[in-house]
C-alpha cells in the first residue's frame, strides 16, 4: 500500500494527483481490457509505464525518501527481480537466442507490473478499490456477452466457442478472483451492494464456465469462495478470539472434507471401468451371425459397453446400403467411422449389427457420417458433456487406445514428457530458448504415442520453469507466490492482505493445470495482481 507518509507534502500535491490520476487511468484500462482484448491489455501496460514516467518527474527517482527499511520489506519485489534475472541468464546456455528473447518478451508483465507498481507513488487502498469495481463491471460485461453470442449462434458445437474474447481458462481465472473479491467484502461488511455483486458475478460466471466446460473454472470457483470465508474467520485470531475462529474453522474443514470425499467418491464411480459380463451376452444375431464380444474391454457410452454385441458382417453390410461413405473411412472429424459407428449404435442402446444399424434414422446416419460419437452429444451440454468425454478419454486409454486429442489423457504424457527434460538438466534446465526443442526431442528420443501436433508443451508452469531454468528458477516462482501472502502477523487481518492470499490461491492453482505464464493474458493477469497487492505496509 502506498504509505500516507510517503506522498509529497502541499507544494507538490497537484502533481501528485496528476500522477494518481495517471496509476488509476492505467488501472482502470488494465482491469476492463484483460476479459476482452490482449491488444487492450498491451495498451494498459503502456499507460501504465507512462503513468510511472510522469510518477519520477514529479517525485524523482525511486530511491528517493525510501531508506534501506523500506526495500528490505518488499520481498516480492526482490523475488520477480530474481526469477526474471535468473531467465535473462539462462540464456547463456541457449541454442535458440531468438525464442528465449521471445519468452523473455512475453514475460515482460510479469517483470513490469509489479516493478511499475511497487515502486510507483500512488495509493494502493485506491487502486484496489478502483480495480475491484472495474474488472467487476468488465468480467460481467465479457460474461454477457460471450453468453449473448454463444445462444445466438445455435450452430455452436465446440465448448470454447462460448469464450469470443480470450481463452476460457484465463477467463475463468479472473471470473474466480473477482468473484471471491466481492464476496470477501460481502463477509467484511454485510452488506447488500457487495452481496449483490457478488451474486451476478457468481451466477453469470457459473453459466460462462458450465457452457465453456471449464474444469479449471468449476473447481477453482468453489475453493476461491471458500478462501473468501476463511479469510473473514481469520479475523478473529488478530482479535483474540481464537476459541470463536477456531470453532468455525472446524466446522467448515468438516463440512468441506466430507463434501471433497462425496466428489471424489462420486467421480470415482463414475469412471471406475466396469467390464461386460461374459455369461450374459448373447451369442448370434437374429439373422445368425456370431456376436464378437472383447471382454477386456471397458468403454461404455451412454452406460452401454461399446465392445459387445458386435456383428461385423451384418455391420459393414447394412451400413453399405445406408451410406456412401466406407465403413473402413474416416468420418467428418478425421476419426475412424467404425469407431464412431460403434460408440453411436451403443449410445442408443443398440445391437451393433444389422438391426441396430436399421433402427436408425436419417438424421442418425448424417450425425454419425460428419463425426457425432454418441447421441449424448446432443442431449448433454456444458460440463455435464465434458464429463462424459472425460469418461470416455479414460476409458479409451485403459483400453489401450490412442490418447493423441484427448485432452486430458494427453496432459499425463505432457507432465512425463516434461520430468524426462528435466531429469537429463535439473540443475541448470535447458535454458530460456530451447525449452520447445528439448521437449520435441524428448518425445522422439521415447518414441511418444502421441501425434505430432500433439506433442505440446508440460501445460504446467512449474514443470515448464523445471524445463527451462532447472531446480532454481521453479523455486525462485514458488518464492514469488509465497512472497505475496508472507506478511508480518499485525498485518495478517489487513484488507491488502487477504486479496493477496486470493490472487495467490487462483494464480498457484492455475499453474498446476495450465502453463499461465506463457500466454499474454495469463501473464498479464498474474503480473497485474502480484503487482497491484505486492507492496507491503510501512509501520
Amino acid at each position: 500500500m502506498q504509505n500516507r507518509s510517503e506522498l509529497p507534502s502541499s507544494p507538490h500535491a497537484a502533481g501528485q494527483r496528476r500522477v494518481q490520476r495517471a496509476y488509476d487511468l492505467a488501472l482502470i484500462v488494465t482491469a476492463i481490457a484483460l476479459p476482452f482484448s490482449n491488444f487492450l491489455m498491451s495498451q494498459g501496460a503502456f499507460l501504465l509505464v507512462l503513468a510511472w514516467g510522469l510518477d519520477r518527474w514529479y517525485n524523482g527517482p525511486i530511491f528517493r525518501g525510501r531508506s534501506w527499511t523500506f526495500w528490505k520489506s518488499q520481498p516480492l519485489l526482490w523475488a520477480i527481480l530474481g526469477l526474471f534475472a535468473w531467465q535473462l541468464i539462462g540464456q547463456l546456455w541457449t541454442n535458440d537466442l531468438p525464442q528465449g528473447w521471445r519468452s523473455l518478451r512475453i514475460q515482460l508483465p510479469l517483470l513490469a507490473f509489479p516493478l511499475i507498481l511497487i515502486t510507483g507513488r500512488w495509493d494502493q487502498r485506491r487502486g484496489l478499490e478502483l480495480t475491484r469495481h472495474t474488472l467487476a463491471c468488465s468480467v460481467i460485461a465479457a460474461c454477457i456477452g460471450a453468453l449473448w453470442a454463444g445462444y445466438s449462434s445455435p450452430e455452436t458445437v465446440e465448448a470454447r466457442d462460448w469464450s469470443p474474447f480470450i481463452s476460457h481458462i484465463r477467463f475463468s481465472l479472473m471470473i474466480a478472483f473477482i468473484f471471491s473479491w466481492w464476496l470477501l467484502r460481502a463477509f467484511q461488511t454485510r452488506r447488500m451492494k457487495p452481496a449483490g455483486i457478488a451474486s451476478v458475478i457468481g451466477l453469470l460466471g457459473t453459466a460462462f464456465i458450465w457452457k465453456t466446460a471449464s474444469i479449471t473454472g468449476a473447481i477453482l470457483l468453489p475453493l476461491a469462495a471458500s478462501a473468501a470465508f476463511l479469510l473473514t474467520r481469520f479475523e478473529h485470531l488478530a482479535d483474540g478470539q481464537h476459541r470463536l475462529s477456531t470453532k468455525v474453522i472446524q466446522k467448515w474443514a468438516l463440512f468441506a472434507f466430507i463434501g471433497i470425499i462425496g466428489i471424489v467418491t462420486s467421480a470415482g464411480v463414475g469412471l471406475w471401468p466396469r467390464y461386460p459380463d461374459v455369461t450374459a451376452l448373447e451369442v448370434t444375431t437374429a439373422s445368425g451371425e456370431n456376436y464378437v464380444h472383447y471382454p477386456d474391454r471397458c468403454m461404455r457410452e451412454n452406460n452401454q459397453h461399446v465392445w459387445t454385441n458386435i456383428a461385423w458382417g451384418e455391420l459393414s453390410e447394412a451400413w453399405t446400403e445406408c451410406s456412401n461413405i466406407s465403413l473402413e473411412g474416416k468420418d467428418g472429424r478425421g476419426q475412424e467411422l467404425r469407431m464412431t459407428l460403434l460408440r453411436y449404435l451403443s449410445s442408443l442402446h443398440l445391437t451393433k449389427d444389422k438391426a441396430g444399424v436399421y433402427a436408425l434414422t436419417k438424421e442418425d446416419i448424417a450425425r454419425i457420417e460428419s463425426g457425432v460419437p454418441t447421441i449424448l452429444e446432443t442431449t448433454h451440454g456444458g460440463l455435464l458433456r465434458r464429463w462424459d468425454i472425460v469418461k470416455f478419454e479414460i476409458w479409451n486409454a485403459l483400453d489401450g487406445g490412442n490418447p493423441s486429442g484427448h485432452s486430458l489423457v494427453q496432459r499425463f504424457l505432457f507432465l512425463q514428457n516434461g520430468f524426462y527434460v528435466f531429469q537429463h538438466q535439473p540443475v541448470l534446465g535447458v535454458g530460456t530458448g530451447d525449452a520447445s526443442t528439448a521437449i520435441a526431442a524428448a518425445y522422439s528420443e521415447r518414441k511418444s504415442p502421441l501425434a505430432a501436433q500433439f506433442r505440446l508443451r508440460p501445460h504446467n508452469q512449474y514443470v515448464s520453469f523445471l524445463v527451462s531454468g532447472g531446480l532454481l528458477s521453479m523455486l525462485l516462482w514458488l518464492t514469488v507466490l509465497a512472497a505475496m501472502v508472507a506478511v508480518s502477523r499485525s498485518t495478517f487481518a489487513a484488507y491488502p492482505f487477504k486479496v493477496a492470499a486470493l490472487a495467490c490461491l487462483i494464480i498457484a492453482l492455475s499453474c498446476i493445470t495450465e502453463d499461465t505464464l506463457e500466454t499474454q493474458a495469463g501473464v498479464t493477469f498474474s503480473g497485474f495482481l502480484i503487482g497491484l497487492v505486492g507492496r507491503r505496509i510501512m509501520p
